[in-house]
């Protein structure tokens, strides 16, 4: 019996002493703003603080007493932190670790873990704390700013698939279904890249910057969200009545320190309010994007420089056709495509007809003005696969690959017949021109200067019978 009633009045004391270290734990973590979890030896809750049951969503009264495998996501996790920190025989010492959680909603978080036993006057029926902080955002921006840096650093991606993969990238990290880049001029607002997968927002479309809600990130210099706009003061705006968004978070795209345009992502559902974080790493997504832009830009200008010195190189300013390091170069794959594959190619030299006179008589100005209405009835005259430039001074070249000897003076007559036809006008006086032609095919391996040679022969006959005609060799 006294046996019985000292055991009694353990259990009473005990019960005294764990509901005491319950209400001291209570008081130690009511202010913590991490989440406190206070368990009994069989992992029951004893306690928990505020954000733990914000954090949970559980109420207090449901929280109590309830068994924490509930709060794991897997029960293997459960199990196996119970055979290493969470046991009768557990040391006070407190271990830190990473652990995905399960929310009352059924919702999932990761959360960092500080845990370990409280010893009380029994040291065989320990206490556990958990202290867990959610670390979901944290982990997701890690993993964010890794996939962007992948989509940046890679070379095989255009800047097109680039742009595309940024904008999917951020819709899917903020959980929404829309993004859309916009280039702003003025008040002209234009979308240049739009994540749409119901393809209701189509690129090229404009509108009024004031009638989107990319109007206050601009007003704002920075980052702005709303996340739902039916209950606040843009539930008036433009933007909301006519495509009823009820969130979006948005951001300046900046180029080269001159404002662009806009990143935004927006849903027709409300979301959780955004935090700084979110705005911090808009910002990040529309800085990211401006680099890109800026260096598209680059590039583009770099490629225009290059594409000009090139023409400048094998161009003749003037009349804007080839000019002869050009035709050479052709000529010679014209002629390396003929000995390969057995095909036929003409060629013809075309020379104005008294152009001395005219530079003479009208100046150089009307000469040069002759030279490039010839430029123009030339290509006119001629097939797209045909090529003429100038060969130099008021003489020109022309390659007209797989056409026989026949065919070739055909077009030839066309074009001295086009040229007979359109006079030059100076000063409103009509001034006649007139143009000889040398027309000749090859014969067989012949190199380029064997094949001009007879070109000019025939050239020097159109000229000696009369000039203002076609001579064929």
């Amino acid at each position: 019996m006294k046996r019985i009633r000292a055991a009694a009045l353990d259990d009473e004391t005990l019960a005294i002493d764990t509901q005491s270290l319950r209400a001291i734990l209570a008081c130690v973590f009511a202010d913590v703003s991490e989440a406190v979890i206070v368990t009994d030896r069989d992992r029951r809750v004893v306690m928990t603080n505020e954000a733990a049951n914000t954090l949970f969503r559980y109420p207090p009264d449901e929280f109590r007493g309830l068994h924490t495998l509930a709060l794991y996501e897997r029960a293997e996790d459960f199990e196996q932190l119970g055979t290493t920190h969470y046991h009768g025989d557990a040391d006070g010492e407190r271990h830190t670790y990473f652990m995905r959680y399960r929310r009352k909603d059924g919702s999932v978080f990761e959360g960092e873990t500080t845990g370990g036993a409280i010893r009380g006057s029994d040291q065989n029926r320990p206490m556990f704390v958990g202290i867990i902080r959610d670390v979901s955002s944290h982990i997701a921006t890690d993993k964010v700013l890794h996939s962007l840096h992948q989509i940046t650093s890679d070379p095989t991606r255009g800047f097109a698939q680039r742009q595309r993969e940024i904008v999917e990238l951020g819709a899917q990290h903020f959980g929404v279904p829309y993004g859309v880049v916009a280039q702003i001029d003025n008040q002209h607002y234009e979308i240049k890249e739009a994540h749409s997968p119901d393809g209701s927002i189509v690129p090229g479309t404009v509108y009024d910057v004031s009638d989107t809600f990319c109007w206050h990130v601009i007003a704002k210099h920075g980052p702005f969200g709303i996340h739902h706009a039916a209950e606040s003061q843009l539930c008036t705006h433009p933007c909301y009545n006519t495509f009823q968004l009820e969130s979006y978070l948005g951001a300046p795209i900046t180029v080269d320190g001159e404002l662009y345009g806009s990143l935004s992502f927006s849903s027709p559902l409300p979301t959780p309010p955004f935090n700084q974080r979110d705005y911090d790493l808009m910002g990040m997504f529309a800085q990211w994007l401006g680099h890109e832009i800026a260096r598209q830009r680059d590039l583009d200008a770099l490629r225009e420089a290059h594409e000009r010195v090139h023409r400048l190189a094998t161009h003749d300013e003037l009349t804007g056709l080839g000019n002869r390091r050009l035709l050479t170069e052709q000529f010679e794959q014209e002629l390396e495509r003929v000995h390969r594959y057995a095909r036929s190619l003409s060629v013809a030299l075309i020379d104005f007809d008294h152009f001395k006179q005219l530079n003479d008589r009208y100046g150089h100005a009307a000469g040069d003005a002759a030279l490039q209405l010839f430029a123009r009835l030339a290509r006119q005259t001629l097939r797209a696969s045909d090529t003429i430039g100038r060969w130099g001074g008021e003489e020109f070249l022309a390659l007209l690959p797989e056409t026989p000897l026949s065919a070739a003076a055909g077009t030839l007559e066309r074009l001295v017949e086009s040229v007979r036809n359109t006079p030059l006008e100076v000063a409103g006086e009509q001034i006649p021109l007139t143009i000889s032609a040398g027309v000749t095919s090859t014969r067989g391996n012949e190199s380029v200067e064997q094949v001009l040679k007879r070109a000019d022969e025939a050239l020097y006959r159109a000229k000696n019978d009369g000039r203002d005609r076609v001579h064929c060799r």
